[in-house]
């Protein structure tokens, strides 16, 4: 039987602050379609959020005069990877990337996003602001009115 403290393994530390220090409310500046207009997909594939509205407003602001930011609740309990993190570093490695490298590229999102849902991640998350959170399946985040 693991104990607690080898369930809080260095991939979900960052996640777990913010999501405390949060309650589980994270932000994301889209259009009604829900698009962003960015599409880098740095992280992988998903719904990118950010704890900072500001930034939000941000994104809404790249988006267009029609975006706005919208509050997500995400779900708890979800297991995400630290960007910086060896799950994400030995894959990129393995994509022929280095740890901070990435690609707008469909493939390269397509197969980070496969190898961490491989591994049982529910996403990515940076301690960049701007870079945010990814969570891979929108189900696990809902907009919150």
């Amino acid at each position: 039987m693991k104990t607690f403290k080898q369930h809080i393994t260095e991939a979900n530390r960052l996640w777990n602050y913010l999501y405390r220090k949060n309650k589980g409310i994270f932000y994301r500046g889209e259009k009604k379609s829900g698009r962003t207009g960015v599409g880098f997909g740095a992280m992988g594939n998903g719904i990118y959020l950010t704890w900072d509205e500001a930034m939000a407003k941000a994104y809404a602001s790249h988006a267009g005069s029609s975006a706005s930011v919208n509050k997500y609740q995400v779900k708890r309990g979800l297991k995400i990877a630290d960007v910086m993190g060896k799950e994400v570093i030995t894959i990129k490695d393995k994509l022929g990337f280095g740890p901070t490298d990435y690609s707008n590229d469909a493939s390269f999102n397509n197969a980070l996003t496969y190898e961490l849902k491989k591994l049982k991640f529910d996403g990515v998350v940076s301690d960049d602001v701007a870079e945010g959170i990814v969570i891979f399946d929108k189900k696990n985040a809902k907009v919150v009115k």
